[in-house]
């Protein structure tokens, strides 16, 4: 995957200046056009008319800090320039997050870059409106920065799979934006079928626990060498691990245990696009990751009235 437009979420907050240092390597490496996007919210909306001076005195805050954010992020803009970078600043008037899918709609943008800790806190970055429109409504893949980032390309990658063609597509795109030939770990978590629970019921005699996990451990070795022959061009060497678990804390575990830099996983996997994403995996992933996360959306990316429903 070849990146020629980025967005990048801008405000004047310590992760946004990581998720812009990101976004700046990513375009330096494929070249690409990077926009700064200052979604600038209506504070006074839904403000009672009446109280004049209330809305007065918002008005000349709001209007100063604009006007020093805008100061900023044009220093910020003057700097990527220097650096090479094709870069401009877009300040929208409207929700964050909606403002940022469209931009992205509009300029067909692969990448929107946001960071984590901004000025309205984590919990309600990741799960409240601003994160879940951004992850929902997206046209391209999110890449969520968090951890000590540099500008250095990805080197240790952690691919989440469930051998779905959306995870094999978070794959590709890792390779995408990882270090050059930078080895990419896959991480399979596999669970027992929800009807296995009968075997007990029936006995060991009758239907042997053991082989129901070694039939459900063999299936996913056999797509996992699969995946591992189909990666062979990708100029990444790949390893699959499979491990046994609810997929949240294995993969979060996997991250912690091997140091990786990058968890990569994909959306309209087997479970749907709203449970992969609002649910527990996605929802778990970002908020317990240590490290930054790539969310790669599918074909219907941005339209939800194309979303399986579960």
């Amino acid at each position: 995957m070849k990146l020629s437009t980025i967005l990048a979420g801008a405000d004047v907050s310590i992760p946004s200046d990581q998720a812009i240092d990101r976004a700046a390597a990513l375009a330096a490496q494929h070249g690409a056009k990077l926009i700064l996007v200052h979604a600038v919210a209506n504070d006074q909306l839904g403000q009672d008319e009446s109280d004049n001076d209330v809305v007065q005195k918002l008005g000349e805050v709001s209007a100063a800090m604009a006007a020093e954010v805008t100061k900023r992020l044009r220093a910020r803009l003057d700097q990527l320039r220097a650096q090479g970078i094709d870069a401009e600043l877009a300040s929208v008037t409207g929700a964050p997050g909606e403002v940022v899918a469209q931009l992205a709609r509009d300029h067909a943008a692969e990448l929107i870059v946001v960071g984590t800790h901004g000025h309205t806190g984590i919990s309600r970055f990741l799960l409240g409106s601003v994160a879940t429109a951004i992850l929902r409504h997206a046209p391209c893949d999110v890449l969520v920065t968090r951890g000590n980032v540099t500008n250095a390309p990805f080197k240790k990658p952690l691919v989440a799979v469930d051998f779905s063609a959306a995870s094999k597509r978070a794959l590709r795109h890792t390779a995408a934006i990882a270090e050059a030939g930078a080895p990419i770990e896959i991480v399979h978590a596999w669970e027992l079928p929800a009807g296995s629970w009968g075997a007990s019921f029936f006995g060991v005699d009758r239907f042997p626990w053991s082989q129901i996990r070694d039939a459900v451990v063999e299936s996913a070795k056999k797509k996992g060498d699969k995946l591992v022959a189909e990666s062979a061009n990708l100029g990444h060497p790949v390893h699959v691990e499979l491990v046994q678990g609810a997929p949240t804390p294995v993969i979060t575990h996997a991250a912690e245990r091997g140091g990786h830099d990058l968890i990569a996983l994909g959306t309209h996997g087997h479970g749907g696009f709203r449970k992969l994403l609002l649910g527990s995996v996605a929802e778990g992933v970002i908020r317990h990751a240590p490290c930054s996360v790539l969310v790669a959306h599918g074909e219907h990316a941005g339209d939800t009235n194309k979303f399986r429903k579960i």
